[in-house]
């Protein structure tokens, strides 16, 4: 399948999510910092995850702001898509780390789930790959959204520095 090549293949991003290095990529970088970070996430106690969560959102725009670089501009009449790649990738090291969380206790009905639901989201993530590549698909406006996007006003917000 021809693809924009800044545009990382789903079994790179697999590799990425699943808790392979070796990419000098920066979004497969991210990606792998996400399946680290939802790793973490899962061994903590539930509430005591706002920093995590804060770095994810980093990841997910640095994500974005990468794909943006790298897609061609679409036209105005192509659809939008719901989310961002980078919230799908955020999505696909979520259930990349709950399948490893569901092998480590043998819980088979919890990993069959989490596998098929990341086989779901890794074809998702290839579809909409490609239709960005080709122009077809429009994605979210979500440089607002970035942490690192007027960072001084986004960390007034940010839980734990008031």
């Amino acid at each position: 399948m021809d693809r924009e090549p800044g545009l990382p293949a789903r079994t790179d991003m697999m590799r990425a999510v699943c808790g392979v290095t070796g990419s000098a990529d920066p979004v497969l970088a991210a990606a792998h910092e996400l399946a680290a970070l939802h790793e973490r996430r899962e061994q903590l106690v539930p509430g005591d995850t706002s920093d995590i969560d804060w770095e994810r959102a980093r990841l997910v725009c640095e994500i974005d702001r990468w794909v943006l670089l790298r897609s061609p501009k679409p036209p105005t009449t192509a659809p939008m898509h719901t989310e961002s790649i980078g919230a799908v990738v955020d999505r696909m090291a979520h259930f990349a780390a709950l399948t490893y969380r569901a092998l480590a206790c043998g819980a088979e009905a919890e990993l069959r789930a989490a596998q098929q639901r990341l086989h779901e989201l890794a074809c998702g993530y290839d579809d909409l790959v490609a239709e960005v590549a080709n122009g077809t698909r429009r994605l979210p406006d979500c440089s607002d959204d970035a942490p690192g996007s007027g960072r001084d006003q986004a960390d007034q917000h940010r839980p734990g520095t008031e």
